[in-house]
């Protein structure tokens, strides 16, 4: 990690991702995710909506920038400890203790009370999403927080952690060796029963507002039924963040060629299953199974864990799935030359890394703003 103050990073890229990638002179893969046009644009917008455009709501850059800086360090990416860093010396004259005191953790003794419970909840959200309560969200609203600003550092927590895998797949792609983690801190507590095929519910822990009071910025990132979606309308109480994810989403796991779409729900459901997110696992197993044909398959992935007994390309999609999702991921270039033994290109990688990515994002909010329900 460079020192901050002296990053070599971009002060202003325009595209996060792909300034990183370039950073030490390496190739890049630009041309790769090119293949997935929809997807690397929305990335970049989401990046755009959370740390650099005007915001919805009140959350102060300087406290959005040193969440995603904690979020970062508790992963321990270097590239991206040293990008955060280098924007939060340059929101301010005080900065360069405020860098200090967000890699030293929550308990540094000079961090403002606020800014405090935000790293507090990131350590949550990355490391023990699954054990979350409502008394998480308390504790934020205690110090002051209101509704719309819980929805907004809760992105920018679950944004990071996707950007991470992001960035560590292109990496793995590009022929770089990572080394395993020495210590893996996450997920822990994450739930081992209860995952299911059935069709869930899902109850916030925050009031949304009602249907009939969106804005219409709102109702615009809200299309068709997704206005009847308390997750939804909870998530459009910071609308350009809800539009940029979304066509993020729609770019990993809507798109041509690549990797067929069930093997990307599979990946999906493998995130899903490691971090103990009952609820995505139920949607995206079921979409697994329906696309696939492979009931049997994917039943034995909820019931037994990344585990189950699977032919050989869909253990290569879940071991290299599930190591993404572990915090820091171990995701290795054996997962590479194993995809790549079973016939994978590249294009096909990255898909499995994208959809895996994603749903470290979707998981985080899922288990952290609320709660699945059984119908009635």
């Amino acid at each position: 990690m460079t020192q901050p103050g002296v990053s070599r990073i971009d002060p202003s890229p325009s595209d996060v991702i792909d300034s990183l990638m370039r950073a030490d002179g390496r190739r890049d893969l630009a041309p790769l995710r090119d293949g997935r046009p929809e997807a690397t644009t929305h990335t970049q917008g989401s990046y755009q909506a959370l740390f650099t455009e005007p915001s919805a709501t009140a959350v102060t850059r300087a406290e959005r920038l040193a969440t995603a800086l904690r979020v970062a360090a508790l992963h321990a990416e270097s590239a991206l400890i040293d990008h955060y860093a280098a924007q939060l010396l340059a929101t301010g004259p005080d900065s360069a203790r405020l860098v200090s005191d967000t890699l030293s953790g929550p308990g540094a003794p000079g961090l403002p009370t606020r800014l405090r419970a935000m790293l507090v909840h990131a350590d949550l959200l990355v490391i023990r999403p699954g054990a979350a309560t409502p008394s998480d969200l308390a504790a934020l609203q205690a110090v002051g927080l209101s509704a719309p600003e819980i929805v907004t550092v809760s992105q920018v927590i679950a944004f990071t952690s996707f950007q991470v895998r992001v960035l560590i797949g292109l990496t793995l792609l590009r022929g770089d060796e990572r080394a395993l983690p020495t210590v893996q801190i996450g997920p822990r507590d994450a739930p081992n029963e209860g995952f299911t095929l059935d069709e869930l519910g899902w109850s916030p822990w925050i009031v949304p507002f009602e249907a009939a009071d969106a804005t219409d910025e709102q109702r615009a990132v809200l299309p068709g039924r997704r206005l009847e979606s308390p997750y939804f309308r909870l998530l459009a109480l910071d609308p350009a963040v809800l539009g940029e994810r979304t066509a993020t989403d729609m770019g990993i796991f809507y798109t041509h060629g690549g990797l067929p779409r069930a093997e990307r729900e599979l990946s999906a459901t493998v995130t899903s299953r490691v971090n103990g997110c009952v609820y995505c696992a139920s949607v995206h197993s079921r979409q697994a199974a329906q696309i696939s044909k492979r009931t049997d398959d994917v039943q034995r992935v909820l019931d037994v864990g990344i585990g189950a007994e699977l032919d050989d390309r869909w253990r290569g999609i879940v071991d290299f799935a599930a190591a993404l999702t572990v915090t820091p991921p171990d995701a290795t270039q054996s997962h590479m030359a194993r995809l790549r033994e079973l016939g994978l290109d590249d294009l096909q990688i990255l898909d499995i890394a994208q959809a895996a990515a994603f749903f470290s994002w979707a998981n985080r909010l899922m288990l952290t703003l609320g709660e699945p329900r059984r119908p009635t």
